[in-house]
């Protein structure tokens, strides 16, 4: 069906042929030269947009294996965050890393190699990644790990759908005793603070911090920073969803200039403000997706929608380097609420975002001198040797882009795509030259 589709960033509104499968024969009934896989279309950018043909695997959903007592699961990539916590979290079993919001299929965490609030403790979604089922250019499916086509493997975790269409994957869950999480919330005044914070609480499973973009010159890098971890003395029962507040038709009223630079101080301050330092024990739905219990907040942003920036430091100079970018968005005005710095571990090799480090994200609205202003910061993260996220991008130039994300230009992965005859691209990596 003819279907006028977007990112989660409602930047990029185009008219699509878009087929819904249901099972495996569907999907290669459908399949045809020029496709793309999208799963939730919370991918911010253009990533899982194909014009041509884009395939949905929304009913691609079913749970396949599931070996209770090791917590090895194995499920179709349509499957959501949510659903798989449904199952598990009352058997005591829990995603060893998970995105911000429980409505993103596996098959985009796949395509994205997710990183959480934890990727200082074990890295990203990838390194619990058992095995993948593929749906290649010749309509045939491969068993790809590690050890086993571990080419194709490496190369579609992190790949953004351009290797396939991934049909299923097995994973190792993460046991817990508790569906509760201790929480601790910390205030720091300026980036030294923060930075100081999320060092000392490398201990704790999950940390993030909360950046004030608004924040004047003394305080630039103010945060609230969140730490937490499962509880341990407990019995395990089933997810708790919170209940939702349905403000979309409201929020689709909204003109796009109401999210504009004095909203967004005045929201920073006031959240800043009214925020405070403490310990207390929430569930697994408050603690890792507090987004999701405002429904289609993205359309607050209005009819232009806005643009996600998320970018990663190495640790050498990375207060320097953050700064920096602080400064450009504070100077220039571009403020953002949705601003967050986190720690990173090391690398996951590849064409993998991750960097022994600290990554951040900002939620731009579509500001007149915004798209001048990323090009600038590009080029900060460039000469930092940092890198940019696919997951989040609708904006970046080929030319920046294979500069600061220079692993997608290896010869295996060009060579695999070559072998392929770009049977698999989207609106991005057209864009992008991939």
């Amino acid at each position: 069906m003819l279907k006028k589709i977007s990112g989660w960033g409602n930047n990029t509104r185009l008219n699509t042929n878009i087929f819904y499968p249901t099972n495996i024969i569907e999907i290669k009934r459908m399949m045809r030269k020029g496709c793309i896989a999208r799963g939730m279309g919370r991918s911010y950018g253009d990533s899982s947009i194909q014009p041509n043909c884009t395939l949905s695997t929304q009913q691609i959903n079913r749970v396949l294996k599931f070996d209770k007592q090791r917590g090895i699961i194995e499920v179709e990539a349509g499957i959501t965050v949510k659903e798989l916590l449904r199952l598990i979290v009352k058997k005591g079993w829990f995603l060893p890393v998970t995105p911000g919001s429980k409505y993103i299929s596996l098959g985009g965490m796949i395509a994205s190699d997710v990183h959480g609030k934890n990727h200082h403790k074990v890295g990203s979604f990838k390194n619990f990644l058992l095995s993948l089922k593929i749906i290649d250019e010749n309509k045939k499916i491969i068993e790809c790990s590690k050890k086993k086509k571990s080419k194709l493997f490496n190369y579609t975790v992190g790949g953004m759908g351009l290797t396939g269409i991934v049909y299923s994957c097995k994973l190792q869950l993460k046991k817990i005793n508790s569906n509760k999480v201790l929480k601790e919330t910390i205030k720091n005044k300026n980036l030294k603070e923060t930075l100081d914070s999320i060092k000392k609480s490398n201990d704790w499973e999950y940390n993030v911090a909360w950046i004030d973009t608004s924040a004047n010159k003394n305080e630039i890098g103010r945060s609230i920073l969140t730490r937490g971890k499962f509880i341990t003395k407990d019995k395990p029962s089933d997810f708790i969803e919170k209940k939702k507040i349905n403000f979309s038709l409201v929020f689709s009223l909204f003109p796009s200039f109401f999210m504009n630079r004095y909203v967004i101080k005045f929201l920073n301050e006031i959240y800043f403000n009214f925020i405070k330092t403490k310990i207390d024990k929430i569930d697994i739905d408050s603690f890792f997706y507090p987004l999701d219990s405002l429904e289609n907040w993205n359309k607050i942003y209005g009819k232009k929608g806005f643009i996600s920036y998320q970018c990663s430091f190495p640790k050498k100079n990375s207060f320097r380097n953050i700064k920096k970018l602080l400064e450009i968005i504070r100077d220039n005005k571009i403020y953002s609420f949705i601003s967050v710095l986190k720690s990173m571990g090391k690398s996951d090799q590849y064409i993998s975002f991750s960097q022994k480090g600290y990554t951040l994200v900002f939620d731009f609205p579509i500001y007149s001198n915004i798209y001048n202003i990323l090009d600038k910061m590009d080029q900060i993260v460039l000469k930092s040797k940092g890198k940019v996220y696919l997951c989040k991008d609708s904006r970046i130039s080929k030319n920046s882009f294979l500069k600061i994300n220079n692993e997608f230009k290896k010869k295996e992965f060009t060579k695999l795509r070559q072998t392929q005859k770009f049977y698999f691209e989207s609106v991005q990596s057209k864009r992008l030259g991939l």
